[in-house]
């Protein structure tokens, strides 16, 4: 096993773990101190987070529990937005352009997708990423280039 792969299975884990912890919880929010561990999180940290409970969620049976944690840590994200952003975290849109790193996928598959917004740079780009039904890929497109559908998705 490399080191990637051994990586990745402790952050499966790790997701896993809150997710079990907040699913007996009773409660839809993390702990304030779990809050505080995943606020002000960097697009490649949120990247990661967001592509393994994604990938976890599109391959696993008992999925509730990581939506829930996924929901969870999208609110974080949401409330460290600006109130006048135009794009937050958990946003539903669509591509109204197909950015370059996505030109192996299918145009129209990619047209007609719905997306939630994961990351909002202060670059003008933004980190998107299908419903996990279809797949788990996160693409970082500029922000121009999506059509908000309507605010606050669930994962």
């Amino acid at each position: 096993m490399t080191d990637e792969e051994t990586r990745e299975l402790v952050i499966d884990r790790l997701l896993l773990a809150m997710a079990a912890q907040l699913d007996t919880s009773g409660s839809p929010a993390l702990a304030a101190g779990a809050a505080e561990a995943l606020a002000d999180l960097s697009r490649s940290q949120a990247d990661v987070i967001f592509g393994q409970a994604g990938h976890l969620v599109h391959y696993g049976a008992d999925t509730e529990p990581l939506k829930t944690l996924i929901h969870a840590i999208t609110a974080i994200q949401r409330d460290e937005a600006p109130a006048d952003a135009l794009l937050k975290p958990g946003d539903e849109v669509r591509l109204v352009e197909v950015p370059e790193s996505l030109a192996d996928y299918d145009e129209m598959w990619l047209r007609e997708t719905t997306f939630v917004v994961r990351y909002v740079g202060r670059n003008a780009m933004v980190d998107v990423q299908p419903d996990l039904a279809e797949d788990y890929v996160i693409a970082t497109v500029p922000a121009a280039g999506v059509e908000p559908m309507r605010r606050e998705s669930t994962p």
